[in-house]
C-alpha cells in the first residue's frame, strides 16, 4: 500500500512537471513570436531594391507589427533588368514562390496584368471602402489596366538628372533650372575630358540597364503623357520630330561627341550609375535612386556635392510638362495561397512601411505623410553630400502638370520594339532615320493586328 502511494506521488509529480514545462514552453513561444513558426503565414515579397537599402527594415517592421496576426514576410531580391524581370514572370506564371511583387514601370505592369500575372485588386478596395483618389495627389485611375487596379502605386515618381555640382562649379556652369537638348549636349561636351581609363564623361545614360530610360524620363517633358502614341492611341509615334530629336541627341552624344559612354561599352563593361557617377567618372546621369548608394561612403567615398536638376526639353519655347507621376506598383500573384495577407502587406506598406525607404530616395505617394518629415528622412544621412534646395524642388515638391500615361494598348510590346530598334541605332547598325522608320512600321502593324484593322 505504501509503495502504491509512493508511485502515485511520483506519477503526480511527473505530470505536474510536464504540464508546467509544456505550458512554459508554449507561453514562451507565444510571447516571443505570437504563433509557432510553422503556424505563420509566410509572404514572399519580390522587389528590386537591394535588401540592405531599406527592404530589410521594412520587413522587420512588418513582422513586428503583424506577428500576432500570424503573418510574416520575407524579401526576395530580383534585378530590374530584362533578365531579372523575366525571372520574376517565370515564377509568377509557374505559380511559384511569390505572393507580392513590385513593378517599376507601367509597361511591365500592363504586361503582367494582361497575361494573368497580377490580381485585380478591386474587391479589396471595395471591401475596405478605399477611394484611391484620396490617397494621392494624382488620379490613380491613370494607372489602371483595362479600367481595373492591378497594382497599387506607392512612390511619387519624380526624377531628374543627378549632377556633380563640383564639376559644374569648376567649369563655371550654373545649375540649369530649364534647358533644351542643345544646351544639354553642349554642357555634357564641356564637362568631358581625359582619355581611356582616366576619361570623365559629361553624361552616362546607363543603356546597359535600360535602353528606354530616354522614353521613361526625358521624352515625357516634351512629348507629353504618351510619347509612344498619337491620335488617341490608334497610331504609334516613332516618326514624330520630337522622337527623332531625342534619339538623335543620345546617339550623337555617344557616337559623335563621345561625351557619354557608348552602348557597347555600357554592356561589355557592365557600367552602372554607381560605378560611373559616384566614382567621379561622369558629371551627370539619370537616377535619383542613387541616393541609397550615396550613403555607402565606404564603397563610394567621393566627397563631391550632388544636386538634382530637371530633365532637358526639346524646345524651351514650347509648352513643357513635368516629369513624374506614381510608381513602384505593388501587385498580388493570382496564384498566391494568401491573397488577404498579401493585401494586408500592400495596404500597410503604402500608408506606413514605405517611410523606411525614404532614406534610399523613394518618396511616398500617399499624401498622409508630412512633407517636412519626408525631407528630413531623405537628407538625414546625406545632407552634407546633397544640395538640399535642388533635392526639395525636383524630388519632393509635388508638381501640377505631370505627363501621366493614359494609353496602354500593347504598351509592353511597343517598349520591346523600342528597345530593339534603339539598340540597332545606338550601335551604328541603323541610322536614326532607319531605326525609327522600322519601329514605326512594326508598331503600326502591331496596333492594327490588335484592333483587327
Amino acid at each position: 500500500m505504501e509503495k502504491i502511494k509512493e508511485y502515485s506521488w511520483i506519477i503526480l509529480a511527473v505530470c505536474l512537471i510536464t504540464v508546467l514545462m509544456t505550458g512554459g514552453f508554449l507561453l514562451g513561444r507565444e510571447e516571443e513570436n505570437g504563433l509557432a513558426e510553422e503556424d505563420m503565414v509566410i509572404l514572399k515579397i519580390w522587389g528590386s531594391v537591394p535588401a540592405g537599402a531599406g527592404p530589410n527594415q521594412v520587413i522587420e517592421e512588418f513582422n513586428r507589427t503583424f506577428s500576432e496576426e500570424g503573418i510574416k514576410a520575407e524579401y526576395c531580391y530580383y534585378n530590374n533588368t530584362d533578365a531579372g524581370n523575366q525571372g520574376l514572370e517565370s515564377t509568377l506564371l509557374s505559380g511559384g514562390n511569390a505572393d507580392v511583387y513590385f513593378s517599376y514601370d507601367i509597361a511591365r505592369l500592363e504586361r503582367r496584368a494582361v497575361n494573368q500575372m497580377a490580381l485585380d485588386l478591386s474587391s479589396f478596395l471595395e471591401q475596405e471602402k478605399i477611394d484611391l483618389t484620396e490617397w494621392y495627389n494624382i488620379d490613380p485611375q491613370n494607372y489602371y489596366i483595362d479600367g481595373k487596379p492591378y497594382g497599387i502605386p506607392t512612390k511619387l515618381d519624380q526624377y531628374g538628372v543627378m549632377v556633380n555640382k563640383d564639376m559644374f562649379d569648376d567649369a563655371g556652369i550654373p545649375l540649369p533650372e530649364e534647358w533644351d537638348y542643345e544646351e544639354f549636349r553642349e554642357i555634357a561636351a564641356r564637362l568631358t575630358h581625359g582619355e581611356g581609363e582616366n576619361k570623365t564623361y559629361g553624361m552616362f545614360f546607363c543603356t546597359q540597364q535600360n535602353l528606354c530610360y530616354m522614353l521613361d524620363f526625358i521624352a515625357p517633358r516634351s512629348m507629353g503623357q504618351d510619347p509612344l502614341y498619337k491620335d488617341h492611341g490608334t497610331h504609334v509615334n516613332f516618326d514624330s520630330e520630337k522622337m527623332y530629336q531625342l534619339v538623335d541627341m543620345v546617339c550623337q552624344m555617344m557616337r559623335t561627341d563621345q561625351s557619354a559612354p557608348s552602348h557597347e561599352d555600357s554592356v561589355t563593361q557592365k557600367l552602372t550609375q554607381e560605378s560611373m557617377f559616384l566614382t567621379g567618372r561622369c558629371a551627370m546621369t539619370i537616377g535619383p535612386w542613387l541616393i541609397r548608394s550615396i550613403q555607402d561612403t565606404e564603397t563610394y567615398p567621393a566627397d563631391f556635392k550632388i544636386a538634382v536638376v530637371p530633365y532637358p526639353v526639346a524646345d524651351k519655347g514650347e509648352h513643357c510638362y513635368d516629369q513624374g507621376g506614381l510608381g513602384d506598383f505593388l501587385s498580388i500573384n493570382p496564384y498566391t495561397r494568401y491573397p488577404k495577407e498579401a493585401w494586408a502587406f500592400i495596404r500597410w506598406y503604402t500608408t506606413k512601411g514605405i517611410l523606411s525607404m525614404v532614406e534610399g530616395g523613394r518618396i511616398p505617394a500617399y499624401r498622409g505623410f508630412d512633407a517636412d518629415e519626408i525631407e528630413k528622412l531623405l537628407l538625414g544621412k546625406i545632407g552634407d553630400r546633397m544640395d538640399a534646395h535642388s533635392a526639395r524642388e525636383v524630388l519632393i515638391q509635388p508638381k501640377e502638370n505631370y505627363a501621366i500615361s493614359s494609353q496602354k494598348n500593347k504598351l509592353s510590346n511597343l517598349y520591346e520594339i523600342a528597345r530593339e530598334e534603339f539598340e540597332q541605332i545606338l550601335t551604328g547598325k541603323k541610322s536614326v532615320e532607319e531605326g525609327l522608320s522600322d519601329a514605326q512600321l512594326r508598331g503600326e502593324s502591331l496596333l492594327q493586328e490588335n484592333t483587327g484593322g
